[in-house]
């Protein structure tokens, strides 16, 4: 389903090749508006179209307004495969961009590869967008495997040993890369705890008899994680909680007392602090946008915007898929300045990224660095 803001627009793209012509440069988006990971495609757009309206605001691209499309697929692959089939047969879109999930962007990928469109900016980390050596796929984040190797290194740093899972996917425990990161960081798994099954009384019986210092949360389900989180902590636990950026974002209200102390990676840049000159952009953006609430996820969208204008403008006035795929290839930290955030696309890969930070969530819910 479409936003009923683009139905509004009153704009034409002409049926010719993508890009070349038309009056709008069309760029793709289908991820969810309306299901349980909406919070996060909001938090992203509104990053990104901040960005595309400075774009805009200054006569577009080689005279051209860049207008991003965005359809719902409520995280759903068969709506997400419906809509892509859509964005680029019918809008003629240059790009996809900003597909959020591994669900829905694994599921496309058949036709990123089919229709020779650059896939830029998923909101994931996961292996199986990250492990695909594809000439269409750019991401501009750390992956999964990023993360979760800097903080076994901080677990190892800091002297923490004995490691709980909570998952909500059984096959976890099975990865051999998971197990080297354990063993690299001199940790021990002292058990994988799975939700799909036990009640939510034995998952936190599972956990505190094992004893853990440090309890990885790997679930992305709003309605376990804090639950669970919770009544640990009602049971007595007093280690760590981690998680990782995305797992973080599901954890709808990190006001509750029970998430004080949560150590979650980033893949992003502190976007509070204007430290960097690419987080001073972006805040000053999102001012002139009348959105003054800061993200993480914001941050990407504002950043995964800026790349991706980078690219057209190099792909020159008349751009086609095939010219911005080999425009966004030639971007390197040689070339184009991120600002303090580096991008490079030009290496054996087009994964451009590999930032990784830690942050813990305060008494107050709020993030320090």
């Amino acid at each position: 389903m479409r936003l009923p803001a683009l139905l509004l627009t009153g704009v034409l793209v002409l049926a010719c090749s993508p890009g070349a012509g038309a009056s709008d440069i069309v760029i793709g988006q289908s991820a969810d508006l309306s299901g349980q990971h909406a919070h996060l495609t909001r938090q992203f757009l509104a990053g990104a179209n901040a960005y595309f309206a400075q774009v805009n605001g200054k006569g577009g691209i080689h005279g051209r307004q860049i207008r991003l499309a965005t359809m719902d697929d409520q995280n759903d692959p068969i709506l997400a495969i419906q809509n892509t089939r859509q964005l680029l047969q019918e809008d003629k879109a240059l790009a996809l961009f900003g597909y959020v999930g591994w669900q829905t962007s694994s599921a496309v990928l058949p036709i990123v590869n089919e229709n020779g469109v650059p896939f830029f900016a998923p909101v994931t980390g996961a292996r199986i967008v990250y492990n695909a050596l594809n000439r269409h796929v750019f991401t501009i984040r750390a992956s999964y495997v990023d993360e979760y190797s800097y903080m076994f290194a901080h677990f190892s740093r800091i002297g923490l040993k004995r490691l709980a899972i909570f998952t909500d996917h059984p096959n976890v425990p099975s990865h051999a890369l998971l197990q080297t990161m354990i063993d690299t960081a001199g940790a021990e798994l002292v058990t994988t705890v799975s939700a799909v099954g036990p009640s939510m009384e034995e998952m936190a019986g599972s956990l505190l008899r094992a004893r853990p210092d440090i309890i990885l949360v790997m679930s992305i389900s709003p309605a376990l994680n804090l639950p669970l989180i919770e009544l640990l902590r009602a049971k007595g636990y007093r280690g760590y909680f981690y998680a990782a950026s995305l797992v973080y974002s599901t954890l709808d209200d990190s006001r509750h007392k029970a998430l004080a102390g949560m150590i979650v990676s980033q893949a992003m840049p502190f976007p509070w602090k204007s430290t960097l000159p690419i987080v001073r952009q972006y805040q000053q953006a999102m001012r002139q946008a009348r959105a003054s609430e800061f993200s993480h996820l914001g941050l990407e969208g504002f950043i995964a915007a800026r790349v991706l204008a980078e690219g057209i403008r190099r792909a020159g006035p008349a751009p086609t898929r095939n010219k911005l795929i080999a425009a966004l290839e030639s971007i390197n930290e040689k070339n184009y300045d991120g600002l303090g955030y580096r991008i490079n696309f030009s290496g054996p890969n087009r994964h451009g990224a590999s930032h990784v930070d830690l942050t813990t969530i305060t008494s107050a819910g709020t993030l320090a660095h």
